[in-house]
């Protein structure tokens, strides 16, 4: 054999064997890039729930006062909203979030929309002292409202309830909401929503800041209700 032949030989092995490709290997490799796609799309899934309300989470509820409103004045309702700079009762824990806030100053109205999740409610059991809290409860929650004047409202409708895989959305109507300065000529420089559990500790009580109205925020946008928002769907 000539030395050609014995180092082309030699070359075909070398080259064979840089190549070849231990299934084990490509099956742990398969594995690991199964479990991080898994990983980014739960963590995307979970990200796109945590941002999306379901639709009647986010519209007007027309009770009998907005209604009556709403036909007084042929559908100028005059509803202003506003974006939440801190939509939440607590930054860490996140008990409770709110968004979709709609004010009707004219009918004394205010719409806000809570929002918690069912992966909570164990911990927030046993923090008021309870044994368990049905989340599929529309009422295992009492809602009011509280301003810088110290006063409060507890005149309020459960609108909608509505679920959506791990949260639970509650749409609120409080009447009666003064948005006017009182005798001294003082206003509302901010509202904030007072959650409690249903015959749970009452001294518990998660806050969530829902208005503003100071020289740090007041920004409000005219809030413009879409045809399928209307009593009369017109």
């Amino acid at each position: 054999m000539s030395d050609y032949e014995r180092y082309g030989d030699y070359n075909e092995i070398e080259e064979d064997g840089g190549k070849s490709k231990n299934p084990v290997i490509i099956i742990i490799k398969a594995l690991i890039a199964l479990v991080c796609i898994t990983v980014v799309g739960v963590l995307a899934f979970r990200m796109v729930i945590f941002n999306t309300y379901p639709e009647g989470a986010k519209t007007l509820y027309y009770n009998d006062t907005l209604t009556d409103y709403y036909r007084s004045t042929d559908g100028n309702l005059g509803a202003v909203t506003q974006d939440l700079r801190f939509p939440y009762d607590d930054e860490d824990l996140g008990n409770f979030f709110c968004d979709y806030l709609v004010v009707i100053k004219g009918a004394d109205q205010l719409q806000i929309t809570a929002r918690y999740n069912t992966a909570s409610l164990p911990r927030l059991a046993q923090e008021n002292g309870l044994e368990a809290i049905d989340g599929e409860d529309k009422n295992a929650f009492t809602y009011r409202l509280r301003d810088n004047l110290g006063r409060v409202y507890d005149e309020v409708t459960v609108g909608r309830f509505e679920g959506q895989v791990m949260y639970r959305y509650v749409r609120l109507v409080f009447d009666g909401v003064d948005l006017e300065p009182d005798s001294e000529g003082k206003y509302p420089e901010w509202i904030r929503l007072e959650i409690t559990v249903t015959g749970g500790d009452a001294t518990k009580v998660y806050m969530v800041p829902i208005y503003e109205n100071n020289e740090d925020y007041k920004l409000f946008s005219d809030y413009v209700p879409k045809k399928s928002e209307v009593p009369d769907g017109k």
